[in-house]
């Protein structure tokens, strides 16, 4: 299968449409959005007021760092916890957007805040690097510290300032660690003990140690992302799904990484075997896809639900995972699937006077995005809306690349599908 024409979306890393070289999608438009339900100026507007009206309120300027989350049953904030591990990729991608310096300030103070409070640094420790569970605080995880090296190197491309690739090399030696210790998902500092159960997202860990490969140099890091892979390639089912939650469970939060990393390993390689697992994967979501374009949480090996409810946030971050898989093949259907996730992920969104949600009269709730669905704690999080925002980014950025005839085929098959009396997916 020949690589696609068009941008590479692996230049770096999905912190911003940018990484993938994509500009921004500005007043371009193409009518195959309207069939897909997803207007470009709407989906631009809801991105652009939700960064710089909500969630410049979710930081605590006090402690340098975004609150936990948003309760609006109190109308009270959290502390700061690991939503500062994820939360300003939104902030830069969208200072590569509209260029506002208090969105690369929120960022660089999170991460700081991150290197006091929730990163294992002192200088005798075997596990140097590691990020503490917000939770469990006697656990240092891998799948936070990748997350952390993927931040402080986004830092590092902005600034230039050399304690941000420090940390990041740093912390890639705690994932190292983990790998070494037969890739032990975190590691329990009061027992000084690997533990083999727990949050297995090696996905992350492929997309920071490329990621240090295209920033640093050097066989090494292309050679630790290899063997992350090779060691995902044997936890995949038949069917093509990952069981990541204790070798037992899917989980819908730890899915758009590793269709990301094994694409990425990919393009790095040129090996097929990690694309093929990319796209079994990839596939197992558009055939589990439900009818509101949501996929379940959480399920266990045996395809039994686990709960109702669906992590929000999740839906938009796998959207842009089918992006990479379809510039990986081509297929049409990737598309569909990640439209009807971001249609979805439309509905989670409080629009101030458009629609009826609860507590709608609270007004530090406009243009932020519920935390789950059916709504279980009424709290909304900057760690959510950081993929609702870059997936409506990325989807705009990558879409409007492609070639106007490309686009034409697909809005005449969205077309053609609501003709027959179908979904556009």
């Amino acid at each position: 299968m020949a690589k696609q024409a068009g941008p590479m979306p692996a230049v770096h890393m999905t912190i911003s449409p940018k990484g993938w070289g994509l500009k921004p999608a500005g007043k371009r438009s193409h009518p195959v959005l309207q069939e897909l339900g997803l207007p470009a100026g709407e989906l631009e507007t809801r991105a652009k007021n939700n960064t710089l009206q909500w969630l410049p309120r979710q930081f605590d300027e006090q402690a340098g760092a975004f609150h936990g989350y948003y309760d609006a049953r109190s109308r009270t904030f959290a502390k700061p916890q690991n939503v500062n591990l994820i939360a300003p990729f939104q902030c830069l991608a969208g200072f590569d957007r509209y260029g506002e310096e208090r969105l690369l300030t929120m960022a660089r103070r999170a991460a700081d805040w991150l290197d006091r409070f929730m990163v294992e640094t002192h200088p005798m420790s075997l596990v140097l690097g590691g990020v503490l569970d917000n939770i469990k605080t006697d656990q240092l995880w891998t799948k936070y510290t990748a997350d952390y090296v993927i931040l402080n190197l986004g830092l590092w491309e902005r600034l230039g300032e050399q304690q941000y690739l420090d940390r990041a090399v740093q912390s890639s030696r705690f994932l190292l660690q983990s790998q070494n210790h037969n890739f032990a998902p975190k590691y329990n500092h009061w027992h000084e003990q690997w533990m083999a159960k727990g949050w297995q997202s090696f996905g992350r860990a492929i997309v920071a140690m490329i990621a240090l490969a295209e920033f640093v140099g050097g066989q090494e890091w292309l050679q630790r992302a290899r063997a992350w892979g090779d060691y995902g390639l044997g936890l995949q089912a038949e069917d093509g799904c990952f069981h990541l939650i204790n070798d037992t469970y899917y989980s819908s939060d730890i899915a758009a990484d590793e269709i990301r990393g094994l694409v990425r390993l990919y393009l790095r390689t040129d090996e097929r075997r990690y694309l093929d697992a990319a796209l079994r994967f990839a596939d197992w979501h558009v055939r589990r896809q439900d009818a509101d374009g949501a996929w379940p949480l959480s399920e266990d090996r045996w395809g039994a639900a686990v709960t109702g409810y669906r992590g929000p946030g999740d839906m938009p971050n796998i959207a842009i995972a089918l992006l990479m898989a379809h510039w990986a093949t081509g297929r049409a259907g990737y598309v569909l699937s990640a439209a009807a996730a971001l249609r979805y992920s439309m509905s989670q969104q409080q629009v101030p006077g458009r629609q009826e949600r609860h507590y709608g009269e609270d007004g530090a709730t406009h243009w932020g995005f519920w935390s789950w669905d059916p709504p279980y704690d009424f709290t909304m999080s900057a760690d959510q809306s950081t993929h609702h925002a870059r997936g409506y980014w990325f989807f705009l950025d990558y879409l409007l690349s492609r070639p106007g005839k490309e686009l034409d085929a697909l809005a005449d098959e969205c077309r053609r599908r609501k003709a027959e009396g179908a979904e556009p997916t």
